[in-house]
């Protein structure tokens, strides 16, 4: 059992933190007397590896659960915040293959940063058998011509899906594979939107980039409370590509899905508040566009819980060019505040200058390379100070109330190519 679910169980019991360490201190003691690594443990997270191919290469990837990489391992890299993600890759064409393991996972660990991470307080067999298995798991940097190989990316520890990446580099060009993989544990909200079923067949209209520009202007202002009788935050962001893919443009550039709202996720929030912690994937409370609460909602965490930059997409009814039109809402999170709007009593207070959080997000699309073309459009209304409009829970905002309407690309495009729309300045 990894301490990070050892934690949570004591937690119910309402034992005492300081009884609760000392237990944990005695798990990880008791944990080092293990058996250790177990490789017939890889049959389940290989079995269920997914396959992408371009080319003569194909590439399975698997993400571990956390069971799966302390049974693997002999350890709990859950512990210590890292999840293995399992690579197969068969090159069978003429160039050799540069594995890029930054384009995974930005901020992932090396070998002997996890052997290290993973060292027990004292020597001993086990200690060893890991650190063996550690500095052997990492698939390879090369991968020659007409050949395999298998191996570990070591990333940050997330739950429910994950988004990811998996990109090489030839003499000729880059090679980027992408996955949307189920991880075991801790689940997303967005694991709770069946996308297939949100409009009925025929109830979703293709528009041409004139009638898009109206429509996008004749939506609501603004997200509602759940009976749609309250106006909340501004919607004042449209990104438009092809379906769930156009969420890694957010991934790359480090943004986060949230987990749901429930007693686990308010615990998380609850302990981050008072330890002034950082928590990535905290539970975005829910807004309403469409009769629905949002589809997807992504967040970038800064050094504590208290502050982030989040957003929520709604998928839209039309579509442009094949493409899916998201409507959202996007602000800067600068504190935490009391309400009684809501039944966790808390909420974050959001920043009034909604439109540096607009540009905010250009800026990091753009740096993504997934930019095509951009432009705004009115439908959101304008207000300054001293007559700011105010979301649900009472925070003014001043906006210029325009939308900012992103296309995004593949492949990357560079800057001097991204098309500036010639609507609204």
């Amino acid at each position: 059992m990894g301490l990070h679910r050892f934690w949570h169980i004591m937690k119910r019991w309402h034992w005492p933190s300081s009884v609760v360490v000392l237990l944990s201190l005695l798990a990880a003691f008791s944990r080092s007397s293990g058996a250790g690594p177990d490789l017939t443990a890889e049959q389940p997270f290989m079995s269920r590896a997914e396959v992408r191919q371009q080319g003569a290469v194909t590439v399975r990837a698997a993400v571990l659960a956390d069971d799966e990489s302390e049974r693997y391992f002999g350890a709990s890299l859950a512990d210590q915040g890292i999840q293995a993600v399992w690579l197969s890759v068969d090159n069978a064409g003429d160039l050799l293959l540069r594995f890029l393991p930054i384009v995974t996972d930005p901020n992932y660990f090396s070998a002997p940063e996890v052997e290290r991470l993973l060292r027990v307080w004292w020597p001993g067999s086990a200690n060893a058998s890991v650190a063996t298995l550690v500095a052997q798991a990492p698939l390879p940097n090369v991968i020659p011509q007409k050949r395999s190989a298998a191996g570990f990316v070591f990333t940050h520890r997330e739950g429910g899906l994950k988004l990811l990446e998996v990109g090489f580099e030839t003499d000729r060009q880059m090679l980027r594979f992408r996955f949307v993989l189920p991880v075991g544990g801790s689940s997303y909200a967005i694991e709770k939107v069946d996308f297939g079923s949100i409009y009925p067949p025929g109830a979703v209209e293709a528009v041409n980039l004139a009638t898009l520009r109206e429509k996008l202007a004749e939506l609501r202002c603004c997200t509602t409370n759940k009976a749609g009788n309250s106006n909340g935050d501004p919607l004042n962001i449209v990104v438009i590509g092809h379906g769930i893919d156009a969420l890694f443009a957010f991934i790359g550039r480090g943004w986060r899905l949230d987990e749901p709202f429930d007693l686990h996720s308010i615990y998380r929030t609850i302990r981050a508040f008072l330890f002034r912690s950082e928590y990535f994937n905290a539970p975005v409370s829910p807004l309403y566009v469409f009769g629905r609460q949002q589809d997807v909602a992504l967040q970038k965490a800064r050094d504590t819980v208290s502050l982030r930059n989040h957003l929520r997409l709604w998928l839209t009814p039309f579509t442009i060019d094949g493409q899916r039109v998201w409507v959202g809402q996007i602000s800067r999170d600068i504190g935490i505040k009391l309400t009684t709007q809501s039944w966790y009593l808390t909420t974050h207070r959001i920043s009034p200058e909604v439109d540096q959080d607009r540009f905010y997000l250009l800026q990091d699309l753009i740096m993504s390379g997934a930019v095509s073309r951009f432009g705004f459009v009115r439908g959101v209304g304008a207000s300054s100070m001293p007559h700011p409009q105010v979301n649900l829970t009472g925070d003014p905002y001043v906006t210029d109330g325009l939308r900012l309407v992103v296309f995004l690309k593949e492949p990357h495009q560079a800057f001097d190519q991204i098309e500036v729309l010639d609507w609204e300045r």
